[in-house]
């Protein structure tokens, strides 16, 4: 006889949420950006921009085009936005008026499009922990 698994050993269905909406803002002192995903759950997340440590614009290569991208953390979190988002052209106006860059994401965005086969991450920003 054949030993088969009980109802109660099988693995339970796997969910399959994904975003549905994301919303970048920005002001004078933070940045926010709110997630909405296709199970109904939201999640938000606050950073003060005098709390960022640093900015890294980043290409990811998705299956239909390359979507433009950027990683801002702080002392308690990593968010990454990306150009699809709603709020996208506000963040990449703020950005340098709220943090002294290295190098323009406007800039970056011109030397990724000659696609000189690099991994197209770069560090926009990084506080001088050390100084503070």
């Amino acid at each position: 006889m054949e030993n088969s698994p009980s109802p109660s050993d099988a693995t339970p269905a796997q969910r399959h949420v994904r975003l549905r909406r994301a919303v970048i803002r920005t002001d004078g002192a933070r940045l926010y950006r709110t997630a909405e995903f296709t199970d109904g759950s939201m999640c938000s997340v606050e950073m003060d921009w005098p709390e960022v440590r640093r900015v890294a614009a980043l290409r990811r290569d998705v299956l239909t085009e390359p979507v433009l991208c950027v990683a801002i953390s702080d002392p308690s979190n990593i968010v990454v936005l990306d150009e699809s988002m709603e709020g996208w052209q506000g963040l990449i106006e703020a950005l340098p008026q709220r943090l002294a860059a290295e190098l323009s994401f406007t800039d970056w965005r011109s030397r990724i499009a000659r696609d000189d086969g690099d991994s197209h991450w770069t560090a926009l920003f990084e506080k001088d922990l050390a100084g503070k």
